[in-house]
């Protein structure tokens, strides 16, 4: 042990060490900008900040419509990066000048730069959540889009896990008891917030069935099966189509569709426990903790959404020449910077 750096110090003997995750920003929604102004092009739903930060993260936003320097550079301060849901045009033809579609670009660069870094040994986690899994194994296949219609859910459900074999081959589920398992076969903790899905069969279609190993699938009002759970055979990618962060943090209008089960908490905190575990196991740091505090989400205001009864309680809403501020102020940044 008395040879290893100062990262790998970390790693292997803090194990209260707290990652920094990157949350790509998504295209601004129409009824964000319907009620709070078209000058907003993108923002974070505070959900997957408060899901990641409870589990022993910490979070700083990764900006759509950047450079791939930019993302490089990025993905060489942070420990991983969690791809959100939301609504966006895959097809660009269907894009106007305030409905966007920048994140899709976005994700592809980062996914792309993840697979690069993989590849040379260097672990770099991505975790995709409904639209972010959806843009995951799209780029993963290098299409427009590998997604299917299925019926508009808003409802939690149980998973229906995939043999015992592939899950004992699983790295999102190697460590899961017989009673975390069993729970969640049984109870409705996965929340469906969708009108998209992805099937085994669009895998095949798309020939990148090798790649990712399905965990758990459900079944839409039609009996279409589609993939819940899936995580990719070689590399740290994780894709969940259930939203795991609106059980804690989306309950001002949706309580009833969210909460139908006593262990629903312990059963959604697993995900985002073994995420920020896995973003525990890469060495990147920032320069310096000064560094760290000017990227930091915590520079940026929160918009209270929950009263217009939107999809979100909490959003941070960003303007397009929103940046990380240039220095932190003892009373802390304002969000705003010259570019």
């Amino acid at each position: 042990m008395a040879t290893c750096d100062r990262h790998q110090q970390e790693l292997q003997c803090n194990e209260n060490f707290s990652p920094v995750i990157g949350i790509l920003c998504i295209d601004i929604a129409s009824a964000l900008q319907k009620n709070y102004g078209k000058e907003n092009q993108s923002y974070l739903a505070a959900s997957y900040v408060k899901y990641l930060e409870a589990a022993g993260a910490r979070v700083i936003p990764i900006w759509n419509n950047r450079s791939q320097d930019y993302y490089e550079s990025i993905m060489n301060k942070i420990n991983g990066i969690l791809l959100p849901g939301g609504a966006i045009y895959f097809n660009k033809k269907y894009c106007t000048k305030d409905m966007t579609s920048h994140c899709y670009d976005s994700s592809r660069c980062i996914f792309e730069i993840a697979r690069q870094l993989n590849e040379q040994g260097r672990h770099f986690p991505l975790w995709g959540t409904c639209l972010g899994y959806q843009m995951l194994l799209t780029h993963s296949a290098g299409v427009e889009d590998v997604r299917q219609d299925c019926t508009d859910m808003k409802q939690s459900l149980p998973v229906q896990f995939e043999d015992q074999n592939v899950l004992k081959k699983s790295k999102l589920f190697a460590n899961l008891d017989e009673s975390m398992k069993e729970k969640m076969s049984k109870q409705p903790f996965g929340y469906h917030y969708h009108r998209y899905c992805i099937t085994k069969g669009d895998l095949s279609l798309f020939k990148i069935e090798g790649q990712w190993r399905v965990l758990a699938t459900n079944k839409d009002a039609k009996g279409l099966e589609f993939i819940t759970l899936t995580e990719h055979v070689k590399f740290p990618f994780f894709g969940s189509q259930i939203h795991p962060e609106r059980v804690f943090y989306e309950n001002l209008h949706d309580r009833d569709s969210c909460h139908q089960c006593p262990s629903c908490y312990e059963l959604n905190q697993y995900f985002a426990k073994f995420f920020v575990q896995q973003c525990r196991a890469n060495a990147n740091r920032f320069e310096d903790h000064k560094e760290l505090v000017r990227y930091s989400i915590n520079n940026f205001p929160l918009t209270f959404t929950g009263p217009e009864k939107l999809h979100w309680q909490l959003c941070y809403l960003f303007k397009a020449n929103t940046d990380y501020p240039n220095q932190v102020l003892e009373n802390g940044g304002d969000g705003e910077s010259d570019k």
